[in-house]
C-alpha cells in the first residue's frame, strides 16, 4: 500500500510508521517545518513539508495514497483555560476538516482518525463500549470529541472512507506523556491511593496498538468507531508496583479520602489560574483516576483481529528502562 501519515514524528506515529515501513508498504509522511526527522534517516520516506492547520499545504497531499492515518494533535489532559481550547481545538478539530477536504476525490479507501477514549469524557458505567454516549467536559476531551463529529460527519454526508480508533492511555519507549508523569510520582513517592476503590485503570503498550491500526487498514468498516485499550483494567496498586519493581525502589503508598484530594486538586487548580500555568492535577483528573474506567475492546477484537500481547510488567519494564537510559525518571 501506500499510506500517508500525519503526526508521523509523535509516539505512536514513529512506532507506527517503523511497522508499516517494515511491511514493505510506501510511506509519506506530513511534517511541520523545522520538525525532526533525524530519527528517521534508516527509512525510505516521503518527506513532505506542511500542516494540518495550513489548508493551502495540504494541496495533493493525499494524491496517489491508500490509506491515510491521520495522528497529528495536541492538548494536555490536564489543562482547563480557554486558550488551551482555542488551541486544542485548532489542531483537533479545524486540522482534521482541512485534511479530510484535501483527501476528497483522491481515492483513499480508509481515512484512520486517532481520538482518544478521552472524547468519551468520565462517564459512570461499569464497562464502556461504542454505544456509550460521550460526555466530555475539560478542554482536551471536547476537542477530541468534536474532531471525531467532523469524521463522521464526513462519513454520514459523502460516505467519505473514515474509521475512528480510541486508544486509551498508551505506554511504550519513545513516550513521554502521562505515564512519564505517573512513574515519576511514584518513584519520588506522591501517588496516593484516592480514595477506596480499585481505580482500575486501562493502559495499552504501543505495539498493540500498533497492530490494532495496522489491522485497520484493511478490515475497519468506514463509519466505526473502535476502542483499543488493554484487555483488562488495571488496579493502580498493580501499576504502581510493577514500576516500582522494573526501578528497584521501595514508597510509600498512603490513603487519602477522595473529598481531601478533589480539594487539592481544587487548590491547584485555583493556583493555576492566578498563574496561568496548568496544573499537576484537577478534580477532572482525580474523578477519572476513581471512576474504575473499563472499556470493551470486543469490537476491535471480532472486526480488527485486534489482539493486545505485551504483558503489563513487561511493558512496564521495558518502558522505566527507556526512561532511565533517557534520563528523564
Amino acid at each position: 500500500m501506500r499510506v500517508l501519515l500525519t503526526g508521523g514524528t509523535g509516539f505512536i506515529g514513529q512506532h507506527l510508521l517503523r511497522a508499516l515501513c517494515a511491511a514493505g508498504h510506501g510511506c509519506r509522511v506530513l511534517a511541520r517545518p523545522g520538525s525532526d526527522l533525524t530519527p528517521f534517516t534508516d527509512l525510505t520516506l516521503e518527506v513532505v513539508r506542511g500542516d494540518v492547520t495550513d489548508p493551502a499545504s495540504l494541496r495533493g497531499i493525499a494524491d496517489g495514497m491508500d490509506v491515510v492515518y491521520h495522528l497529528a494533535a495536541a492538548g494536555h489532559v490536564t489543562a482547563q483555560s480557554p486558550d488551551a481550547y482555542a488551541r486544542f481545538r485548532a489542531l483537533n478539530v479545524d486540522g482534521t476538516r482541512h485534511l479530510i477536504k484535501a483527501c476528497r476525490g483522491s481515492g483513499i479507501s480508509r481515512f484512520i482518525h486517532f481520538s482518544s477514549t478521552a472524547a468519551v469524557g468520565t462517564v459512570h458505567h461499569p464497562i464502556i463500549d461504542e454505544t456509550t454516549l460521550c460526555q466530555p467536559q475539560t478542554p482536551y476531551q471536547r476537542s477530541k470529541y468534536e474532531s471525531e463529529q467532523v469524521v463522521l460527519a464526513a462519513w454520514q454526508q459523502e460516505r467519505f472512507p473514515a474509521v475512528i480508533l480510541r486508544p486509551c492511555m498508551v505506554y511504550g519507549p519513545g513516550g513521554k506523556g502521562e505515564f512519564l508523569k505517573i512513574c515519576r510520582l511514584m518513584a519520588r513517592g506522591i501517588f496516593p491511593r484516592v480514595g477506596r476503590g480499585a481505580n482500575l485503570t486501562p493502559i495499552v503498550h504501543v505495539r498493540d496498538v500498533v497492530q490494532a491500526a495496522s489491522e485497520a487498514a484493511t478490515r475497519a468498516r468506514p463509519g466505526e468507531v473502535y476502542f483499543i485499550a488493554s484487555a483488562q483494567s488495571y488496579p493502580a496498586a498493580t501499576i504502581r508496583r510493577h514500576v516500582l519493581a522494573a526501578l528497584g525502589l521501595r514508597r510509600p503508598y498512603p490513603y487519602v479520602p477522595l473529598w481531601l484530594a478533589l480539594a487539592g486538586a481544587h487548590g491547584l487548580e485555583t493556583v493555576a489560574r492566578w498563574t496561568g500555568r496548568t496544573p499537576l492535577v484537577t478534580r477532572q483528573n482525580i474523578r477519572s483516576t476513581v471512576a474504575d474506567r473499563m472499556f470493551d475492546i470486543s469490537k476491535a477484537q471480532r472486526e480488527l483481529g485486534y489482539r493486545p500481547s505485551v504483558p503489563l510488567d513487561e511493558g512496564i519494564r521495558e518502558t522505566v528502562a527507556w526512561f532511565r537510559r533517557e534520563g528523564v525518571l
